[in-house]
């Protein structure tokens, strides 16, 4: 449990980094003095980043949550079925709250 304490403790700084970031790449660019082609290429890049930034975002508050909750009894149980989390689950996706079964 010591170990998967300083994975969630550590993951939330690294992801900070990432959505700082992200954010940095997906402030918008002016189009002028841009051809067609450029600018079809910024606007798929920023999409994509921007789905990256979202998704970035939601894994740290997720993580964020799962650290609050890592000395609560409950943390590690499924909460659809209450059986135990995987620990190397856990270690994948410490933010997870539904064992291998119930996610499917």
């Amino acid at each position: 449990k010591n170990r998967l304490r300083g994975k969630i403790l550590a993951e939330p700084a690294r992801l900070r980094q990432d959505v700082e970031g992200l954010k940095e790449i997906t402030n918008p660019v002016a189009p002028k003095d841009r051809d067609d082609i450029t600018r079809m290429a910024i606007i798929v890049n920023k999409s994509v980043n921007d789905a990256a930034l979202s998704a970035a975002k939601s894994r740290l508050a997720m993580l964020e949550y799962a650290g609050k909750r890592l000395d609560d009894p409950d943390f590690g149980y499924c909460v659809e079925c209450g059986e135990a989390i995987p620990m190397p689950r856990l270690f994948a996706m410490p933010e997870s709250t539904l064992c291998v079964d119930c996610a499917e």
